[in-house]
């Protein structure tokens, strides 16, 4: 073996990121133990610059990009969508490195080629003027007081929030938000908490009424969950447009925010995110939630709930690029902020001064955990290769991705999902929806492009009309579908998405029928709710007209209409 040149000074790349030695030589022995390609940084000086001023770049340079965007969709749109990824995880490809990786409890991020913490020229583009002016443009204030609910339906709304919501999107410290829902009962608006604390309540009742159902809503409120939506829906862009929401500094602000954004998801008339999750990345740029707070010396608990809003940022922002077909607007150089501590919120408190340490079995964040990496790890499989080549990730062919996704399912299955009691509804959600997951993950991987369908349909569809069909199941599970709001339609429409498109390009008859089945089904139960109608649900009607179309040509049989 030739002998190899000995780097001078700092760890190679991938050796800085993991946090182990490095013995600098080029390559290292690291990086041909794992077969990738050793780096090394050119310069210490970015590392050195003043953080705060790098967050104000990048801000700035996030609204150019939103200008030139707005500026080219009056020109006309851009020619060619983005094609479906082929990145991938290079650290998923070797069994130590995954162990490594447990044990840091670190996802993975290159600090070291950080340039500045900067958005990638977002390709998310505002489509919900309302809420951006709502924002923006600061409302004269409304009257608080006709929209507070009384103080036994407070909590009753912060005990829904606790049974529904906050299990699945851990935001913030619930006993320290608890504190402020007991001064709101006691004080009916007598004493008023300050604007913040205000909005983060009215966000509160309006996720809790998001996540319920119509039925459930007006037997234990009284009320019809349209109005009760509009009602706190209108409290909370008021006081985040008197909150001078995008120069704020406030966590508290920006966690309202972004659980609005969340659940607007769940809300025919709520926020449409894949505009405003630029406004909340920059705003979270501004606040520094970009760099993690431990390497700067930040108070532990405020380590703690930066890295929670962070991590729930950045998996909008990759759930939003999935349903548009368009990609990230964060970029892997932007951040260093680790995950945060597998550690209950019994177990944190404002005024501690040691780092929690995390506990290896089930606590309230696991399902957050498992959620933060699951789609952190999708992320560098499904989006464009020129957003790969952006974030440094590596290509792979199909059985490459198949085998990182067999790997990673392994370790989340070792890590976490081990914990889990079937015999508990949250905990058999948790499991088979992470699950179901990670089978659609690998049913996209390997998604051909239409030019290579032919010959594959029987396949495709068996899988899907199979992923489907699990699906249905888990949502027949009465125990736990009171938990389904914040995945459900990602799963099932994803799916019938692609059995439609399978049928629309033509499949053998013997599947035909058993895939009209399941289609049918799935897309009566939907169409009804139309609580759930978006961009989305827009193309599945498209798709439908047009497998119909090519139903009837072709010859009778059972059709999708109801």
């Amino acid at each position: 073996m030739p002998r190899r040149e000995i780097a001078p000074g700092r760890s190679c790349l991938e050796c800085r990121r993991r946090r182990i030695k490095c013995d600098r030589s080029r390559p290292c022995s690291y990086c041909v133990k794992v077969r990738i390609e050793c780096k090394y940084p050119t310069s210490r000086s970015v590392l050195d610059e003043d953080q705060g001023a790098l967050s104000r770049i990048a801000v700035l340079e996030l609204r150019l990009a939103t200008v030139e965007k707005r500026l080219s969709d009056i020109d006309g749109p851009r020619p060619g969508a983005p094609s479906s990824a082929t990145a991938s995880l290079a650290q998923h490809q070797n069994g130590e490195a995954l162990a490594q990786e447990r044990d840091e409890r670190f996802v993975g991020m290159d600090i070291s080629r950080t340039h500045s913490p900067s958005l990638a020229p977002p390709s998310h583009t505002p489509s919900n003027d309302s809420l951006r002016s709502a924002i923006v443009n600061p409302q004269p204030p409304v009257e608080l007081a006709s929209f507070r609910p009384s103080g036994p339906t407070i909590a009753l709304l912060w005990q829904r929030y606790l049974e529904v919501v906050d299990p699945l999107l851990k935001v913030f410290h619930t006993p320290t938000v608890q504190g402020l829902v007991i001064r709101a009962i006691a004080t009916r608006g007598r004493d008023p908490l300050d604007m913040a604390s205000e909005c983060l309540l009215f966000v509160i009742y309006y996720a809790t009424i998001a996540a319920m159902s119509p039925e459930n809503c007006l037997s234990e409120f009284d009320e019809e969950r349209i109005v009760l939506l509009k009602r706190y829906r209108l409290a909370v862009e008021n006081l985040l447009s008197r909150l001078n929401t995008l120069a704020s500094f406030d966590l508290m602000v920006l966690q309202a925010f972004t659980i609005y954004l969340i659940m607007g998801r769940c809300d025919e008339e709520g926020s449409d995110a894949y505009g405003p999750i630029g406004l909340a990345a920059g705003m979270a740029l501004n606040m520094g939630l970009n760099r993690d707070g431990e390497a700067a010396g930040l108070p532990p608990f405020e380590v703690e709930m930066r890295r929670r809003l962070w991590w729930q940022l950045c998996i909008l922002d990759i759930r939003v690029a999935e349903d548009r077909h368009s990609e990230p607007c964060i970029l892997e150089s932007s951040f260093n902020t680790r995950l945060p501590s597998n550690v209950s919120d019994v177990n944190l408190h404002p005024e501690m001064s040691r780092v929690p340490i995390a506990e290896n079995g089930r606590t309230e964040m696991l399902y957050s955990l498992v959620r933060f990496e699951g789609s952190y790890f999708a992320r560098q499989l499904v989006f464009s290769k020129t957003f790969s080549e952006e974030n440094g990730y590596m290509q792979m062919s199909v059985a490459q991705k198949c085998h990182a996704i067999d790997l990673f399912q392994e370790r989340i299955e070792k890590q976490y999902l081990v914990h889990c009691d079937d015999q508990i509804p949250f905990d058999r959600v948790i499991v088979e929806s992470i699950r179901l997951v990670l089978a659609k993950l690998r049913l996209s991987v390997q998604v051909p492009e239409k030019e290579q369908l032919h010959g594959t349909q029987e396949t495709q569809i068996k899988a899907w009309v199979n992923f489907l069909k699990d699906a249905e199941n888990l949502r027949a599970y009465e125990p736990g579908k009171q938990l389904l709001w914040l995945f459900q339609t990602y799963l099932e429409w994803d799916a019938l998405l692609n059995i439609l498109t399978c049928l629309r390009e033509g499949s053998p008859r013997e599947e035909v029928d058993q895939a009209w089945e399941v289609s049918y089904r799935v897309y009566n139960y939907w169409k009804d709710l139309s609580i759930w109608r978006d961009h989305r649900w827009q193309r599945i009607e498209q798709l439908r007209k047009e497998v119909l179309a090519a139903r009837h040509r072709s010859a009778p049989g059972p059709a999708l209409e109801s």
